[in-house]
């Protein structure tokens, strides 16, 4: 909020003082008989008394009280906001190179969520499955999602990947998943629908895909469309294709980063994330 800084001006009133006058009156000169010399002239009194005169008192003068220097106090809420509104700025505009390959742009829609830093999933334990929500408090229906996968395994099998169209509650609730399988020789891909922590339907099949990069500490861009019963996904750019759930278990919810490993130590790490919504 702006901060202003007032100036107060206090004026005093001087008060000024009476003059006084004091005035008096000469007693008349007495004569004398006395004799006088015959060489001495008779001189008449010369003095005259005046009165004293008054003398002004100079009046209390107004001390000017320090005047406040105006200086402009930074707006920090202000700053925040043009700082902010630059961000949002430069990642519209590189979220709008990307829908551009998709068919879309950004004059339909808005920006729902972006990711500030990358968010690594790690998995020490066997047949572990983890999710870890992002969005949070966002729910979507129609959306763009986008996401950099890197993976790294000592075992080899694991699955990176998101839920979305979710309930509240991951682990007991119902949503989709999408899952990118690295699996040595023949890297996979699947959408599926849950409940309760099981799947219940394959949207897409399992399906093994030559564009995705299963190197260790190799990074693989996913892009997801939902819209109503249609999926369609892209992985490094190229068209993966489209899926359709007719029975529309879901159509709106929150999302979760995926993570799943056989066994070893694993690693998800999800970088510039965002999710545009369509409506």
């Amino acid at each position: 909020m702006n901060k202003h800084i007032f100036n107060h001006i206090v004026w005093i009133a001087g008060l000024a003082l009476l003059l006084s006058a004091c005035t008096g009156t000469p007693a008349a000169p007495v004569e004398t008989t006395a004799p006088v010399p015959p060489s001495a002239t008779p001189v008449p009194p010369t003095a005259t008394l005046v009165p004293p005169t008054a003398t002004s008192t100079p009046e209390p003068t107004d001390t000017p009280e320090p005047t406040a220097t105006a200086t402009s106090t930074p707006d920090k809420t202000a700053t925040a906001l043009a700082e902010a509104t630059q961000a949002a700025e430069v990642i519209i505009g590189e979220i709008g190179k990307e829908l551009e390959t998709v068919g879309l742009s950004t004059d339909t829609g808005y920006l729902l969520w972006a990711q500030d830093e990358p968010v690594a999933v790690d998995l020490d334990e066997y047949q572990e499955w983890t999710n870890d929500p992002f969005a949070e408090g966002l729910p979507a229906s129609d959306f763009v999602l986008k996401s950099d996968i890197t993976w790294e395994s000592t075992s080899g099998l694991i699955t990176c990947g998101f839920f979305f169209r979710s309930e509240k509650n991951i682990d007991e609730g119902k949503q989709y998943v999408y899952e990118m399988i690295r699996l040595s020789g023949a890297p996979q891909y699947a959408i599926s629908f849950m409940e309760y922590g099981q799947y219940q339907k394959l949207i897409s099949n399992v399906h093994t895909n030559s564009a995705i990069q299963q190197e260790q500490n190799s990074t693989n861009k996913v892009v997801l469309i939902a819209e109503g019963e249609k999926f369609t996904l892209y992985i490094n750019d190229i068209r993966a294709g489209s899926f359709f759930d007719y029975s529309k278990s879901m159509l709106e919810g929150f999302f979760a980063y995926s993570a799943w490993q056989e066994s070893g130590e694993s690693t998800c790490t999800f970088a510039d994330t965002w999710v545009w919504a369509l409506k």
